[in-house]
């Protein structure tokens, strides 16, 4: 049915006025040279990408289009040393950057990586995916947050902009339709202005099927006597597909008199299904042991192991359909007192709802065995296991997790910005609430009775149960920011922070798989902090910039669970240079740094038990190149670079220290970019051909953080070094009934490539791939 719409919307061009096409790049008039200037807020001021002393990369409106990228997800690899993975959950992101990992989703742990939506710090990981419905920029900071920033982060942030309404009536539709039905929408309608009020309305759908068979589908597990909030869910019929339903309302109220009002509203309804797992092998150890005898019973009991080392095709998980709902609000009021200050006020308030959902990540949902068999493995009657009855829905999970959270969160910031020959000043407050209620159910060696989760003696051994928390978070910040002009090739600038964040968590019931050491009962924390930006600018013309920056980080610490942890800190020192040659034809960045990181967070799973702590120290150094050139006019060519060398100095797991063989998970220490676009010359009637090609790679990586005894499944938790390479060609801005129009074709990962990016070392190692090749069809049309 859609390939048929969408058969007809092309057909409709040639019968009406068509529309235009938001390009990957116009093509050039003779006006045009060089390449276009990128304006970036990451000081909480608007600069050039070549003047701020700051690593950052910056994608406008029109790189996000060109190169297809649809969400946050889309962007791992485009910037150096600037990673994500989807921990198997479409709806939750990991992103690392420089070699730190955004963290935990659980509610209690704030995120090393701080995603801001229109300056709005986002909480919580859960949900912040983010399809990019009407985006206009999207910048990653690489580095400490410690100063200008809502919440301080350790690693870097990611920022989104979305576009302000325009005031001039305006229709922008962009369709897709691609392979596993993928089928995406996309609707900006601009309302002429009201006065002084303008109006801008967004909509997505974006929707694609699983592309793995899932062999137990349709089969159903109750989880009522865990939690009667999540009764019984259903197993999905394919994994790793999603629909998506996104929002986005602009107002502004704009009088022209240097006061403008800006309210925003999103919305996002998303339900996805994880990503297909499959079991690599089983681990040592005593519960691994335990592990192997049962799968070795499969072809009695007729279950479905999942065992393999290549990719299948079809596997057995025991995954529901994972519903995510967001939204929010915010308004922003700026106030223009002159041209050298400018106040600025933002409200806003989020909230989100992960509706109760089972993931089958240990790759054990198809499992036949019994509690009764398992007893018999365990007392060491295994005679009596052939013969003892299995119900056709009587299964035994390795590892079973299911999931609910919610959460609400209300933030005030206001800022203000002086700006004088002799210096520039930001300054301001910053509050934030959050209040955040979650239950997660898990159990190791985990059996199911008919269908029936049933609580039983086996919990007490294996720490099997459920956890329910509330975490509620206050967080005050007082900040400013100096840049003195000394001469006018030379700045100097200071920042400084100061953060109060005070923490409770309330725990209502703790199972002994979360390894924690608390009873339930209502805790209380405070934490305090300064943190502190140094940095020097020269830029003997306006071509070149160069600066060298100390800056720090903090992330608070809290109650994950019952497992008190305490807060986690950083300096990073970093030199860099940013130029640009040839008429702005050619621009080349460069950044080294140094990191010194201490009582960093961790969370790991060892011997079926949960472990999060500070764990230690460690050092992380490196170094990131990017540089676009235009050698002729229309052809684009991009490249990056980037390595981060992670090495922990300490690291105490289970009371030893492991420092000396352990390393980050899912992170890979090389990450390079080339990309090239050619626009051919305009047609003499208008319009444009053109072609577009992408290609990251990232070096292996591994899945857990400390090495596997058996050598075999320690090579089995490598993902090996990979390349993805996207492209995509079409025309642009072709002239219909006078009005322009664009239609391309698509193809991501386009060699087919297979590889796992995360996966989850219980009493077995779990796979989790990622989405082969995609391709399809693009109409944009615009009036």
């Amino acid at each position: 049915m859609r390939a048929i719409i969408l058969a007809a919307m092309l057909s409709s061009t040639y019968l009406q006025p068509a529309f235009a096409q938001e390009t990957p790049k116009p093509a050039l008039s003779e006006k045009d040279v060089g390449l276009d200037e990128i304006v970036v807020t990451a000081q909480r001021r608007e600069e050039s990408l070549q003047d701020v002393p700051v690593a950052v990369t910056a994608f406008g409106a029109e790189a996000l289009e060109s190169a297809r990228m649809t969400n946050v997800r889309n962007l791992s690899g485009y910037a150096p040393n600037f990673q994500v993975t989807t921990q198997g959950l479409q709806s939750t992101p990991n992103i690392n950057i420089r070699g730190i990992s955004s963290g935990t989703a659980n509610n209690a742990v704030d995120p090393k990586v701080g995603i801001y939506l229109d300056g709005v710090y986002v909480g919580r990981t859960v949900g912040a995916v983010f399809d990019l419905a009407d985006i206009e920029r999207v910048e990653v900071l690489r580095g400490p947050q410690g100063t200008l920033f809502g919440r301080n982060a350790t690693a870097g942030a990611v920022s989104l902009v979305t576009s302000p309404p325009t005031g001039e009536f305006g229709v922008k539709q962009n369709l897709s339709y691609g392979n596993d039905n993928a089928f995406r929408s996309r609707t900006v309608l601009n309302l002429p202005a009201f006065g002084p009020f303008s109006l801008k309305l967004a909509y997505l759908h974006d929707e694609v099927d699983g592309d793995t068979d899932n062999l137990i589908a349709g089969r159903t597990i109750d989880l009522s006597l865990r939690s009667p909030s999540f009764g019984t869910l259903r197993y999905a019929d394919k994994l790793g597909g999603r629909n998506t339903g996104a929002v986005q309302v602009a107002a502004r109220f704009d009088e022209g008199n240097g006061l403008t009002v800006d309210y925003r509203f999103d919305y996002t309804d998303s339900r996805s299904v994880g990503r297909a797992a499959q079991l690599l092998g089983t681990l040592p150890g005593a519960i691994g042991t335990i592990h192997k005898g049962i799968l070795a019973y499969q072809p009695l009991t007729g279950g479905i192991t999942n065992l393999s080392v290549k990719r299948l095709d079809a596997v057995a998980n025991a995954s529901s359909i994972e519903r995510v709902e967001v939204q929010g609000h915010s308004l922003t009021v700026t106030w223009a007192q002159s041209d050298a200050v400018t106040v600025k006020s933002i409200t806003a308030f989020r909230k989100l709802h992960q509706h109760p959902y089972i993931y089958d990540m240990a790759a054990s949902g198809g499992v036949r065995f019994t509690a009764a068999q398992l007893g018999m493995l365990m007392s060491g009657n295994v005679a009596g296991i052939p013969g003892a009855p299995v119900g056709p829905n009587d299964t035994l999970f390795s590892l079973l997790t299911a999931r609910e959270s919610r959460q609400r969160q209300l933030s005030q910031e206001v800022q203000f910005q002086i700006t004088q020959d002799a210096f520039d000043l930001v300054g301001g407050a910053f509050y934030f609430h959050e209040r955040a209620p979650e239950t997660g159910i898990a159990g190791i060696l985990q059996p199911v009775t008919n269908g029936v989760v049933i609580p039983g003696p086996l919990d007490a051994r294996f720490g099997s149960g459920t956890t329910r928390s509330t975490t509620i978070n206050d967080s005050m910040a007082a900040y400013g920011q100096l840049t003195y002009h000394l001469t006018d090739t030379i700045d100097l600038t200071g920042g400084l922070r100061y953060t109060i964040d005070d923490r409770q968590t309330n725990l209502y019931a703790v199972s002994g798989l979360q390894g924690g050491s608390l009873q339930p009962g209502t805790y209380k924390s405070s934490y305090k902090k300064l943190n502190y930006t140094l940095i020097g600018t020269w830029r003997p013309d306006h071509n070149i910039t160069a600066y060298g920056k100390i800056s720090t980080g903090y992330v608070s610490g809290g109650i994950m669970n019952a497992i008190p942890y305490g807060p986690e800190s950083l300096t990073a020192y970093e030199g860099g240079l940013k130029t640009q040659f040839f008429g702005n034809r050619l621009r080349a960045n460069f950044a080294a740094f140094y990191m010194d990181y201490k009582d960093l967070q961790t969370s790991n799973f060892v011997n079926g038990v949960v472990s999060f702590a500070n764990a230690g120290k460690a050092n992380i150094a490196g170094f990131e190149a990017e540089i676009d050139a235009m050698p002729i006019d229309g052809l684009t060519l991009s490249g990056s670079a980037g390595y981060s060398d992670f090495n922990y100095k300490k690291f105490v797991l289970n009371g030893v220290d492991v420092a000396n063989v352990a390393r980050p998970a899912y992170f890979s220490k090389w990450t390079t970019r080339a990309s090239a676009q050619y626009d051919m010359p305009e047609f003499s009637g208008g319009g444009h051909f053109f072609a577009r090609v992408d290609a990251r790679w990232r070096s292996s990586s591994k899945i857990v953080s400390t090495p596997i005894a058996d050598p075999v499944m320690e090579d089995r938790a490598t993902t090996k070094a990979y390349w993805l390479v996207d492209g995509r060609a079409g025309i642009a801005n072709f002239p219909v009934g006078g009005v322009p129009v664009g239609l391309s074709v698509y193809g991501q990962n386009l060699f087919d490539k297979n590889y796992y990016s995360f996966g989850a070392p219980v009493t077995g190692l779990s796979g989790i791939y990622d989405r082969g090749r995609t391709y399809g069809i693009e109409l944009s049309m615009g009036f």
